[in-house]
């Protein structure tokens, strides 16, 4: 190697690398050298060790001091000096007075005790007694629609016949032929007509009775037969015809979404520190008119859909179950029992008013 390619070696990026390298070692290595020969003031200071409570190296010694201890007497109570008699009652002495007799226990008066009792029956509500023809809790019973029931009205009436007899232990509780009242609701989330928990129960021969209940849908295997049971039977509410009522309002909606987007794309933007924002400019005031009317009409296009798109129908003759939600006895069906009904809740009302 020429002295001259040497020379140019160190001029290069790896050449004055490794020239640091050897001058930082050489520097450290005599910066070691110099430390152990000048030792600092600081580390020639001796360290002596603390000292301990020995003494003189002995092992400590327990020792117990006693001193003299004097008994404590307590000083005996002074006499209380006796009463002077007042002046003018000389008859009278200090002597102590003396004991009153006991009288023997068989000559007090005997009194009868106070004993009180609370009325355990107050307030409390009688068990009721149940006549011998009644339906336990939960009992299921067989519908069928008379009327076409329509969730597009508010409070539709759902109109019943008892379509089979219903009993328990051997006695006819709830003939066939029975009719059945209750009010509708619709069910949104399902596409289902929903119904109420009060039914009223009106029997051939005019007596009436309010029970809890809650629709069921019934669903055969085969309908054409109606045998069997189908994956959907005994489920909430009455499966019926899922009807729009604007059959136009999906495109409606999609070119009013489509026309806001257009204006919004034609509008002119201006670049700022937080994003393009529209320029306030004489061309832009119609295209951010439309876009606000059409978002505005669009919105109340989704709105009507959402709450008024659909309404369900249920026909008539639709099969359903009522699942009774209280103890059926026969002895509570009246003449007239909801006019009865009516006319207590009227007596109510009236007496918590002021």
């Amino acid at each position: 190697m020429k002295p001259r390619d040497f020379l140019n070696f160190f001029k290069t990026g790896s050449g004055k690398l490794i020239t640091f390298a050897a001058v930082f070692a050489v520097a450290l290595i005599l910066f070691s050298v110099m430390r152990k020969r000048h030792t600092a003031p600081e580390d020639t200071i001796p360290v002596t060790p603390l000292a301990t409570n020995s003494v003189g190296g002995k092992p400590q010694v327990v020792q117990s001091v006693v001193r003299p201890m004097q008994a404590f007497h307590p000083p005996s109570p002074k006499p209380q000096p006796a009463p002077s008699s007042p002046s003018g009652l000389s008859g009278f002495t200090n002597a102590s007075p003396q004991p009153l007799p006991v009288v023997p226990p068989s000559q007090l008066q005997q009194l009868s005790p106070i004993s009180l009792f609370a009325d355990s029956t107050a307030g409390v509500p009688q068990p009721k007694k149940l006549s011998p023809i009644y339906a336990p809790f939960g009992r299921l019973i067989p519908c069928e629609t008379v009327v076409t029931v329509d969730s597009a009205s508010i409070r539709t009436p759902i109109i019943g016949l008892v379509t089979e007899d219903v009993y328990f232990g051997g006695k006819l509780v709830i003939p066939a032929g029975t009719e059945v009242h209750g009010t509708a609701q619709t069910d949104h989330q399902r596409e289902r007509i929903a119904s109420s928990s009060s039914w009223t129960f009106v029997w051939q021969n005019g007596e009436e009775m309010q029970l809890k209940a809650i629709a069921l849908d019934r669903e055969f295997e085969n309908s054409t037969n109606q045998t069997g049971w189908a994956i959907t039977d005994g489920s909430a509410g009455l499966r019926g015809e899922v009807i729009k009522s604007d059959n136009l309002a999906d495109i409606k909606l999609f070119a009013a979404t489509f026309l806001s987007g257009a204006a919004n794309a034609l509008t002119e933007k201006q670049e700022t520190l937080f994003g393009p924002i529209n320029s306030p400019s004489l061309n832009n005031a119609p295209f951010a008119g439309a876009q606000q009317v059409l978002q505005t009409y669009a919105q109340r296009i989704l709105e009507s859909i959402q709450k008024d798109g659909f309404y369900v129908r249920v026909p008539s003759g639709k099969q359903f179950y009522l699942y009774v939600l209280q103890t059926i006895d026969r002895a509570d069906a009246t003449f007239g029992g909801t006019g009865i009904v009516e006319e207590k809740d009227e007596q109510v009302s009236t007496k918590t008013k002021p």
